[in-house]
């Protein structure tokens, strides 16, 4: 198990420094100087003299395989850079204070997806082709098919001004308050058609193996046929799904935390997009990525965990 996991580790370090290449070539040799954008004002960017001393005191005027080589030791050791727009702030303290709350709202948002969307997998799956199982796959549709930007306002608009059911919506007071129903809902909502949709494949395929017949030759009751056998052996192919909702949860968090004004990682992003803040713009990429790459390799374990087949053949 140990040698499984070191490699899919030692696969993921490649990846990972391909992603810190292309984004650092990208951001230095990209659209906009660094340099130009460092400074600020537009008087001060015609000052040639304070643009190479700044570009020496950087490293810019290094061969660029030493910059990047000087960047990874940097980001490794934990020297992400200070915030273009920020001066006083460390681009590091800023990821590490928004990242908690992204968390927060991530964790809601996938239990959330967990239970309600494997549930309704498998009445879609047992009640195949039954008015249960359209309902199901129509709603998944449809919840995929609606943009978050136009969901949540609707959202805010009819649970919180019309109905009245939930008072407050907008900001962060952590993961217990009424304030995260509605982003973490909106934000699970999109991923639920695959969940829904790869739990009904899996239990339609397993109720037709020889095994369930068996079982229902001798007599067992449909729901124990569902719980120790279908639900058991349909939930492995779901698991292919999380690093795919991870990366969801990454990217649509940030149009997510803008609406509903959460001071997260998504929002952290936007505002570096704005303000075209090129260490923290490089930064959260970076660390997106590796969440993403984080995701997949805790599914591949999980997945040698419940198949030990898995890792006796890798």
């Amino acid at each position: 198990m140990l040698g499984y996991f070191l490699r899919r580790l030692l696969i993921a370090v490649p990846v990972i420094l391909i992603v810190m290449l292309l984004t650092y070539g990208l951001a230095v040799y990209g659209p906009g100087d660094p340099v130009s954008t460092m400074i600020g004002a537009t008087e001060q960017r015609n000052n040639q003299e304070l643009i190479e001393r700044l570009r020496h005191e950087h490293g810019y005027d290094k061969p660029f395989l030493v910059q990047y080589a000087n960047y990874v030791s940097d980001f490794v050791q934990g020297d992400w850079g200070i915030s273009f727009q920020s001066q006083d702030q460390a681009v590091r303290v800023l990821v590490f204070r928004a990242l908690p709350v992204s968390a927060q709202l991530g964790i809601a948002a996938f239990i959330f997806l967990l239970v309600v969307g494997i549930p309704l997998g498998v009445i879609a799956g047992v009640k195949q082709d039954s008015i249960f199982d359209r309902i199901i796959v129509s709603f998944a549709i449809l919840a995929d098919s609606v943009p978050t930007f136009v969901m949540a306002p609707v959202a805010l608009v009819v649970f919180v001004l019309k109905l009245g059911i939930i008072s407050r919506s907008v900001g962060w007071d952590g993961l217990w308050s009424e304030k995260v129903i509605l982003p973490a809902i909106i934000l699970a909502l999109s991923p639920m058609l695959l969940i829904i949709r790869q739990t009904r494949f899996a239990v339609i395929d397993t109720m037709q193996q020889d095994y369930i017949r068996t079982a229902r030759a001798k007599g067992l009751r449909p729901r124990a046929i569902v719980v120790r056998h279908v639900l058991r052996n349909a939930i492995q192919p779901v698991l292919t799904l999380a690093g795919i909702i991870a990366a969801y949860i990454v990217t649509g968090s940030i149009f997510i935390e803008q609406i509903f004004g959460i001071p997260g990682f998504g929002q952290l992003v936007v505002g570096g997009l704005r303000k075209n803040d090129l260490p923290l713009l490089m930064a959260t990429t970076i660390i997106g990525a590796v969440i993403i790459i984080v995701a997949n390799i805790v599914v591949d374990m999980l997945y040698a965990v419940l198949d030990p087949r898995i890792r006796l053949a890798n």
